[in-house]
């Protein structure tokens, strides 16, 4: 009679701990996922607003050319080490934060400058 009794247990444990299991690996898979668009569209759109306000840092006229394509170049570096950056963190709130928080940030400072 006990073993009939603790069978169904053991069975009901062991299909909620699955179930545990499944509930934490969707958790998982949807922090990567919330990490990879960061990485992606926040880190583009990171890198070509801080693009656009270094471009103001160079004088206007002569050298104005060589100053947009290397600050281009420096998009491009800014973008892959952010990419880099996001999967290197912990917490994806701090994350998310410390991405979207900056970005509004330039974009404010870019609006003002552009009057």
């Amino acid at each position: 009679m006990t073993i009939e009794a603790s069978v169904p247990f053991v069975a009901t444990k062991s299909v909620s701990k699955h179930r545990i299991q499944q509930s934490s690996l969707l958790k998982y898979r949807l922090m990567v996922f919330s990490r990879f668009v960061l990485a992606i569209f926040g880190g583009y759109y990171f890198a070509a607003i801080a693009t656009m306000l270094l471009v103001f840092l160079f004088p206007t006229e002569p050298l104005k050319a060589n100053a947009v394509l290397s600050v281009t170049m420096l998009g491009f570096i800014i973008h892959c080490a952010l990419f880099i950056w996001v999967f290197m963190v912990n917490s994806t709130l701090k994350v998310w934060l410390s991405v979207v928080l900056p970005s509004v940030l330039m974009t404010l400072i870019y609006l003002f400058l552009q009057g």
